[in-house]
């Protein structure tokens, strides 16, 4: 809509900004006012909200007098306002000499510079942070040294957080000086020195008042959400209800303070400061309207309008400011995972998410997205959400940022390492929590956790999967195990020896396999996923009882003992499974001969030459199954004596082999049946109940994904299922000398694996636990090519790598963070999620995420979705 009516009030808006922060307001002063832009260039998308407009440099103020005298010549009432950070001395000084209301044009060049604040401050009395400004890096150092680590180091003109960075050493603030001192904005102007400043531990607020007759009156406080760790990126605002809060008569007394200290008489200020434990301290003073929609999201959350506020002390009027609602507001800001130029973003609709009001995208296709520090606010997106509690805006903004994407281009490389992490992750590390708080005591150098972990040390947190990541994924792996159940029907005629023989057993394997089949197949299933940019991708998928990665829930037992933890689990909804219950469901399910038996011995059996390495976390799990009921042992198929029938251990009758031994363990020998018959004889007499049967590792292997993965397959299946392939396998062929297609073109398979080792992993069909497993990017082009050759037309596939994401944990130096590669090993048990083992690698490109390449262990915590959380802070 155009407004024409040339009988209202003059508004004399100088500078607008960008379209996605701003015009909210200027939509609110065109409702009310005739509304003149004077901006450097002409308008574009203002048009509709303006009357007339002037271009000028609007920060110079000798520019911008001309058109502003003329403007105010026209009409009998007006007034002028700014929101543009950088007109803002300008303005003021034209206000002045034109005798209109505004900022006090020393207050304004006091809130310009960040120096200057501090020392106004100090001026006046009042308990500052302490601070130092340098223009040399050696000066920094002394400076930063002289008021102690850790420190902030900030450009003095700049806003928006942009090239500020936390210095917890002398090399940290090299690097942060540098930063601050080339970073550079359009019209904000420059400094010789930058601030040193002292870190204040504590929540970071922002705080909007409105300003008359040199009054603050606070009207709008934001809780910060901070990302980018060192960076102070502002990845998101809460505006909710805090008049209640301890602090809040000291943060009303240090706002009031500071507008006086600075000469602030007129205008709408935006404020940012933190609570430490001492009360709170003032970080900026800033002589406009806040940014980043917080304003927006004050009215909705309050009714409360701050850009009409603004125009009306203009017009020397005092704006009412009484809420008129009481609900939260949230906005949280989305961001790609690597540097590139924006494909597209896809966004939620509103009405798809319960409380989500807005989604936003903040960027057009094409667009080239940088992220800290290289970037300005690389947002790709900004997601509404208001409610009757912040713990609603927060579930529904989770909701909604599980079902948004940015796609950006880019160097391939970079999708490998990228930082990928969903809300729960990022408020573990918010800047408001210590170091402190981000490990969890409980598992971490306990020996016997180590030993559960096959010698592997312990994550320090566990990795956190939202409600969206758990749905995907047992709807993804559901899908998959009933895909892989399909494949002999579907492409055998139901000829079971035909399929063993296709994914590479034996004959010895399959005559033992097929020997021990069932009806019902063992609803068990691991996969073993890493996160891409685009979401989780299978690198294999296990079935039956051989499966590792139970010790999950053993470890989330213990961590959520640690009271901090408990604390922000509560906070959170996090919930995590008990995966050998789950278990034991499905095999006294299974196992009918078990019931009337007050407590079954149950034998974990692993075969013989496997039994030292597996043997420490198979005892791990040993109480856990005695609280389930069972008395327990570990042992292998060569512990076994045969009676009557019986399987007897130590003299003692088993009723139950919990089976750990795969097929692909079996070699081609006598004894392989020797050691098997007998079990298999007890098992067909009903002496003794077999978990799981042989035939579940017919299914879950490396060659049966090859078989899904097969474009020549691709008519057996469905649309629906093809594009479950598509989405969750990566390319996976057998190594034959034949050509396949790749990309949708023909090719020869080997020569294009000889010439592409960097892109494909070489893998046996039935082992596993990364054995026998060739990365090509690790090896070199003739050993590459050596074992190549080797594995054709045997039991091995060839995959198309994978690249992981990141996301963060605590570093050794308990300071700093650091990114590690995780993989995930999650169980899913009777089509529900059951659990997952995570391990994680400082190194993304390592070819396998293993605890003798480094690989430390650790278990998932994810979101209930019946759990409605605790009030965010």
């Amino acid at each position: 809509m155009v407004f024409t009516t040339s009988e209202r009030q003059r508004v004399i808006l100088v500078g607008s900004r960008i379209q996605q922060y701003r015009e909210y307001a200027l939509a609110s002063l065109a409702q009310h006012y005739e509304v003149t832009l004077v901006a450097p260039e002409a308008p574009t998308w203002q048009a509709r909200y303006v009357e007339t407009h002037r271009i000028a440099d609007t920060t110079d103020a000798a520019k911008l007098y001309a058109p502003v005298a003329d403007l105010r010549g026209e009409v009998a009432d007006a007034a002028i306002v700014t929101w543009d950070e950088w007109s803002l001395v300008a303005v003021s000084s034209v206000a002045k000499k034109l005798g209109m209301r505004a900022m006090d044009p020393a207050a304004a060049k006091i809130c310009r510079d960040k120096y200057a604040t501090r020392q106004a401050l100090e001026a006046a009395g009042m308990a500052a942070v302490r601070y130092v400004p340098a223009t040399t890096e050696d000066e920094a150092v002394a400076a930063a040294e002289s008021i102690g680590f850790p420190v902030v180091v900030k450009p003095r003109t700049l806003g928006g957080s942009f090239g500020v960075m936390m210095a917890r050493d002398v090399d940290g603030l090299r690097r942060a000086f540098r930063l601050a001192s080339t970073s550079r904005l359009r019209g904000a102007g420059t400094t010789a020195s930058v601030l040193i400043e002292e870190f204040i531990e504590g929540p970071e607020l922002s705080v909007d008042s409105v300003v008359v007759d040199g009054l603050a009156t606070p009207v709008c406080v934001a809780r910060k959400r901070l990302g980018a760790h060192p960076y102070f990126e502002e990845v998101g605002h809460l505006v909710t209800d805090w008049r209640h809060e301890p602090w809040a008569d000291a943060v009303t007394q240090l706002v009031q303070d500071s507008h006086r200290a600075a000469g602030v008489d007129y205008g709408v200020t935006h404020t940012e400061l933190r609570v430490a434990a001492e009360g709170p301290r003032l970080i900026e003073l800033n002589g406009r309207l806040g940014g980043d929609l917080i304003p927006h999201l004050n009215k909705l959350a309050t009714g409360v309008d701050l850009p009409l506020a603004a125009a009306r002390i203009a017009f020397e009027e005092t704006p009412d400011v009484t809420p008129t609602r009481a609900l939260s507001a949230e906005v949280r800001f989305l961001y790609p995972a690597y540097d590139g130029a924006v494909d597209r973003v896809v966004l939620p609709a509103p009405e798809d998410v319960e409380d989500l009001a807005e989604a936003v995208a903040l960027v057009e296709p094409g667009d080239e997205l940088l992220l800290p520090p290289r970037g300005l606010t690389p947002r790709s997106a900004a997601l509404i959400a208001v409610g009757e509690t912040p713990a609603r805006t927060r579930r529904a903004l989770d909701r909604a940022e599980a079902l948004s994407r940015t796609e950006v281009s880019g160097v391939a490389a970079h999708r490998l390492g990228a930082r990928v992490e969903n809300a729960v992750t990022r408020r573990f590390f918010d800047h408001e929590r210590t170091a402190a708080r981000q490990t969890v005591s409980g598992v971490r150098g306990v020996e016997w956790f180590r030993y559960g972990a096959g010698g592997g040390e312990g994550l320090n947190r566990p990795v956190f999967l939202s409600e969206a990541d758990v749905t995907g994924l047992e709807n993804d792996l559901n899908g998959l195990f009933e895909l892989l159940k399909a494949v002999p029907a579907r492409l055998f005629g139901g000829d079971l020896r035909a399929f063993a023989t296709a994914v590479g057993m034996s004959p010895t394997q399959a005559d033992l396999v097929l020997r021990g089949s069932v009806d019902e197949l063992a609803p068990l299933s691991r996969a073993d996923l890493y996160r891409e940019t685009g979401g989780f991708r299978v690198m294999e998928l296990n079935t039956g009882s051989s499966l590792g990665g139970w010790q999950m829930g053993e470890f989330a037992r213990a961590l959520i003992q640690d009271a901090e933890f408990a604390e922000f689990a509560a906070a959170e909804g996090l919930v995590y499974p008990d995966p050998l219950a789950r278990i034991t469901e499905v095999l006294r399910r299974q196992a009918p001969s078990l019931e009337g038996i007050e407590r079954p011995l149950l034998a974990i059996t692993d075969w013989p030459e496997g039994f030292e390495k597996s043997k420490c976390w198979m005892e791990f799990v040993v109480p856990a199954f005695e609280r389930l009921g069972f008395e327990t042992v570990v042992c292998h198929l060569g512990d076994f004596a045969y009676e009557n029938g019986k399987v007897l251990h130590a003299g003692r009758e088993v009723d139950v082999v919990y089976r750990m031994f795969l097929p692909g363990e079996m070699p081609d020998e006598p004894r392989t049946y020797d050691l098997v018959n007998p079990l298999l004889d007890a098992v067909e007499a009903g002496t003794v109940e077999l978990f799981a049967p042989l035939d579940c590792e017919l299914y879950g292997n490396k060659g049966s994904l090859a078989m899904l993965s097969d474009e020549r397959n691709r008519a057996v299946f469905t649309e629906a299922e093809r594009e479950l392939i598509d989405r969750i396998l990566p390319w996976t062929r057998f190594v034959r000398d034949e050509k396949v297609t790749f990309g949708g073109e023909k090719i020869d398979l080997l020569p294009y694996a000889i010439a592409n080792k960097d892109h494909l992993v070489l893998k046996p069909t039935l082992l596993y636990g990364g054995v026998g497993v060739t990365p090509g990017w690790t090896t070199d082009q003739k050993e590459w090519v050596a074992t190549l050759r080797q594995a054709v037309d045997g039991p091995y596939v060839l995959q198309h790598r994978l690249l992981p994401t990141t996301e963060r944990f605590l570093s050794e130096d308990g300071e700093t963070c650091e990114d590690m590669a995780v993989a995930y090993g999650t169980l899913m048990v009777d089509g529900r999620y059951a659990g997952t083992l995570a391990r994680g690698v400082t190194d993304p490109a390592v070819g396998i995420v293993s605890m003798l390449r480094g690989a430390q262990i650790g278990c998932a915590f994810h979101v209930d979705p019946a759990a409605e959380g605790v009030e965010a802070k």
